[in-house]
């Protein structure tokens, strides 16, 4: 991914060539890193967490906080992704909708992305629900 995009600056710039196809697959690529991504850094708690009181919580305090955010927010929100993705995911995959500016076969891979991301994220939501449900089901934190 990163040589078709990073080819793409010297090529276009210097030589005046590039690829727009190659720039096409690139994109593909990297959107395909990030859709897929995020549910392996939510499984690894690698993503960026803006809080202001959540890092001075106990175990408790923060399963608390993870179960409602991902019950309340992210779980709606993966829902409104995927139903209203549906008919624009199956109608590129019908027409398997091409790039517009170079017509190069492949744009419909990236929408149907939109599927695999609301799954993958899904699981891992339930996932975190379940951990975050356990904490707060097991016995109490002693105070240190």
């Amino acid at each position: 991914m990163i040589g078709f995009l990073f080819a793409q600056v010297p090529l276009r710039e210097i030589v005046h060539g590039g690829n727009n196809t190659a720039n096409d697959l690139g994109q593909v690529l990297h959107a395909s890193l990030f859709m897929i991504g995020i549910g392996y850094a939510m499984r690894h708690d690698a993503h960026v967490r803006v809080d202001i009181v959540y890092h001075r919580l106990g175990v408790r305090g923060r399963a608390l906080v993870d179960l409602i955010g991902t019950a309340l927010l992210l779980l709606p929100w993966l829902l409104i992704v995927f139903w209203y993705s549906i008919p624009i995911v199956l109608n590129s995959v019908r027409q398997l909708e091409e790039f517009a500016e170079t017509y190069t076969p492949g744009y419909f891979i990236l929408k149907l992305q939109l599927f695999s991301f609301s799954l993958l994220v899904g699981l891992q939501a339930l996932a975190n629900i379940a951990r975050a449900a356990l904490v707060l089901a097991g016995p109490a934190e002693r105070p240190s």
